[in-house]
């Protein structure tokens, strides 16, 4: 059972650690408590709010259910089918823990929920969280219990898919990777960037009097909510595409490529600015400029970490408090971003051949 939960449900949250990531500071870094209070009361009060959580859950829990379904597919995970051995009682119950293992955030979320239901007294409306637990568990188990009995450890790929001409692009396959496998994680990153930018344009065209160090504090928190994405591309490079690192290409090309790659990742976000015609070009470009050099300077440093997203966390915070010192104390935004991609540079081939680094 304990072999079934790390190489299941951890490499479920293993292989998501960037989405999750992204959620984690949208949900703390962009929301405040008193947001949080709200949602919750929200959903224990409104007419349609269990309504709403419930589909938000489902749509977690269909996450899970595709992970799952695919994971056990492949021939590394041949073993699952012995649990077919168990009698129906025993593989009901360790099936059980597996899904709840997968919902472990929303079973968080119930907590506080049901802290706040009682701190409100609305203990009478959390009742329904407990029946989408036993569905959710239930709909895990079952999906569980159908991929054992419909085993299927040889995939055919689609004859179209592998015969449609793709460019012989690093970048390319790079993105198309990032498209087809982790496309929740660029869709949660998306989405928190363009909310962290909204907001922040439209509070900088309330007022005249504001300068540029309102936008330059604001977006660079758009733009490092990227570094999921940033941190899933090293995925890719050092855990997928293993035979990268023994190509004789030059660190400068190398960079180039992860320049070029990250800029194209934060170009949705920075269109928006256009929409609300609140900076200037020149004011444009310096930001977007800030935000490449935050998110070139967080990939480089990850090659010194060895990918370990978690020992990274203190030097991003840390890192975001000096950015917005140095943008309060009227450095140029211009500056800093020159620093940033120059540090990154600079860094970059001593990092990516650091000791440890080309461990898997």
């Amino acid at each position: 059972m304990k072999t079934i939960l790390i190489t299941t449900v951890s490499e479920f949250f293993k292989q998501r650690a960037g989405m999750f990531f992204v959620l984690i500071g949208i949900l703390f870094g962009f929301l405040s408590g008193n947001e949080h209070h709200a949602f919750a009361v929200f959903f224990l009060t409104d007419k349609y709010g269990m309504l709403y959580l419930i589909i938000i859950w489902l749509l977690y829990t269909l996450l899970c259910i595709h992970f799952l379904l695919n994971i056990w597919k492949q021939q590394a995970y041949g073993f699952i089918y012995y649990t077919r051995l168990w009698s129906t009682g025993k593989r009901f119950c360790r099936f059980i823990i597996l899904a709840l293992g997968f919902i472990q955030p929303l079973l968080y979320y119930g907590i506080y929920m049901f802290s706040v239901a009682l701190k409100d007294k609305l203990l009478a409306r959390i009742w329904p969280i407990f029946l989408f637990y036993i569905v959710l568990s239930l709909a895990i188990v079952g999906s569980a219990d159908w991929r054992i009995r419909n085993p299927r450890l040889f995939v055919n790929k689609k004859q179209w898919i592998s015969n449609f001409p793709r460019p012989v692009s690093w970048i390319y396959w790079s993105l198309e990777w990032l498209l087809r496998e982790e496309g929740v994680t660029l869709l949660v990153c998306k989405t928190g960037s363009a909310i962290v930018f909204v907001g922040t344009l439209l509070y900088y065209g309330t007022d005249s009097s504001y300068d540029l160090r309102l936008p330059a504090i604001g977006l660079s928190l758009g733009y490092l909510l990227n570094i999921g994405l940033s941190y899933e591309l090293f995925q890719w490079e050092s855990l997928v595409w293993l035979w990268n690192r023994s190509l004789p290409t030059s660190m400068n090309r190398r960079f180039i490529r992860a320049l070029i790659l990250h800029a194209i990742i934060i170009l949705p976000e920075t269109m928006i600015i256009f929409r609300y015609d609140v900076l200037t070009l020149s004011e444009t470009v310096q930001l977007y400029g800030l935000g490449l050099g935050i998110l070139m300077t967080f990939h480089t440093y990850i090659y010194k970490k060895n990918g370990l997203l978690e020992d990274t966390m203190q030097a991003v915070l840390i890192g975001f408090i000096v950015l917005t010192l140095l943008v309060l104390y009227k450095i140029p935004v211009l500056i800093i971003a020159i620093t940033g991609l120059g540090f990154s540079y600079y860094m970059y081939p001593k990092w990516f051949a650091a000791p440890g680094s080309n461990k898997e």
